[in-house]
């Protein structure tokens, strides 16, 4: 059994869609519906045919598939926890990605060409069929400290993973 460093874990936390953002998608969204009814009633009481209703249910349908769309992208808040002997990713939806510090085969990281680092991505030996070798990988936006993560995990790296850096976007 190998033995592992005595170190302690740190979380580091990917906080999703800010408050801020949801809020204005919410009211544009509502402004779009209130908007899409107030065409309706109103072409309603000066043309009552088909056409109106028609036009209003495509209408109602394109702005729900697009709430639909919408929470498909949505960034999910998850967590990162950086361990002695694994690195976890739990995610709020429920996704847990937990890795060894043995299955990790490399770690990525890629950075702007002012040296602002963009992501930090997390490959993994492939030992199921379909499974794929990148495990996951975090943007600066995605996580409120990525150069603290990245910090941690080359901290934490053993000698059988592979550290590299890219710089992208030249």
């Amino acid at each position: 059994m190998s033995s592992y460093p005595v170190a302690e874990e740190h979380v580091f936390i990917g906080p999703g869609l800010s408050l801020f953002k949801r809020v204005v998608t919410i009211l544009g969204l509502v402004g779009v519906t209130a908007l899409v009814l107030w065409i309706a009633v109103y072409q309603h009481a000066n043309r009552n045919d088909a056409s109106v209703i028609g036009s209003t249910i495509a209408a109602v349908l394109f702005v729900a598939g697009f709430i639909y769309y919408l929470r498909l992208v949505a960034p999910v808040p998850f967590t990162i926890t950086v361990g002695p002997r694994s690195v976890t990713k739990r995610s709020r939806r429920g996704e847990v990605i937990d890795l060894a510090w043995e299955d990790i085969t490399r770690i990525k990281e890629e950075f702007f060409p002012n040296g602002k680092r963009i992501s930090v991505i997390v490959y993994r030996k492939v030992t199921e069929p379909g499974q794929k070798a990148k495990a996951w990988a975090v943007y600066r936006d995605d996580v409120t400290d990525l150069d603290g993560l990245a910090q941690t995990l080359k901290g934490m790296l053993p000698a059988t993973c592979d550290w590299q850096s890219e710089t992208v976007h030249e």
